[in-house]
């Protein structure tokens, strides 16, 4: 009885030790903060170890973070009120893509110079993707002509409230092509796994919002990928400050 007891606790021990540091501790963010002083779980996604997968807990807590984060980015203290509870709302704070979404990027897809893709990722976990300001039909000042989608995205089809049963991507998945004034044609692709909610329609009539409103009503396909690859998605992808050093892209306006 005492051995079957022993051998219990021991398998316990040996469980919390594999999930120490993979987990976020659930008491951290808590008011009081965690009340274990031994605590074996990550108190912030920048304690998480590579110890094996982040669970799905762990990264939609990642997309909370990260919107709380985007929501308190809209306020600020005032000079004279270092130690005040209250501070001041600052109404302009950037874009509507600025405070619901996490801005990522995909450069050089498939080894093509400047075909570069964004990926906005919400905390919904819908992906909003499009053609990135870093983009060779930017570049290059291209006028944009036409939007031919594929048959299978034509065809898609959800169902249900939690729009089930759409075509499943890859990350090289194709989603479109986009012709252009000087009769090249570039190739747009999912860069990120996932099933497709919808596409553009309107680009199909009104290629140029494509370059006119990219960021907004000239996006090409809203991508939703499983819980269990948030945080691979968001490794393999190019964050917003990287993304502006990269293609040293400094003026706030590329991306409105």
């Amino acid at each position: 009885m005492d051995n079957s007891a022993g051998r219990g606790r021991k398998r316990r021990r040996e469980r919390r030790q594999a999930l120490k540091k993979t987990q976020l501790c659930r008491h951290f963010d808590k008011p009081e903060g965690c009340p274990f002083t031994d605590c074996v779980y990550a108190h912030g996604l920048d304690e998480i170890q590579d110890g094996g997968a982040i669970t799905v807990s762990a990264q939609r807590k990642l997309l909370r973070e990260q919107g709380t984060k985007r929501q308190n980015d809209k306020f600020i203290s005032t000079k004279d009120a270092k130690d005040a509870p209250v501070v001041e709302y600052v109404a302009r704070t950037g874009s509507m893509v600025d405070r619901y979404y996490t801005r990522l990027y995909a450069s050089d897809i498939l080894e093509n110079p400047n075909e570069d893709q964004f990926v906005n990722m919400h905390s919904n976990r819908l992906c909003v993707l499009g053609i990135a300001p870093g983009h060779a039909i930017f570049k290059d000042k291209l006028t944009v002509t036409s939007v031919e989608f594929e048959q299978s995205v034509l065809d898609n089809k959800v169902s249900g409230k939690k729009k089930k049963g759409g075509v499943w991507f890859n990350p090289e998945s194709v989603v479109c092509r986009v012709k252009c004034s000087n009769d090249v044609t570039y190739t747009i692709r999912s860069c990120i796994r996932g099933a497709l909610i919808e596409h553009n329609e309107r680009l199909i009539e009104q290629p140029e919002l494509l370059t006119r409103k990219p960021f907004t009503e000239g996006y090409i396909a809203i991508v939703r990928p499983k819980p269990v690859e948030i945080a691979e998605i968001q490794a393999s992808l190019l964050k917003h400050t990287d993304y502006i050093q990269l293609r040293s892209l400094h003026d706030p306006k590329a991306f409105q």
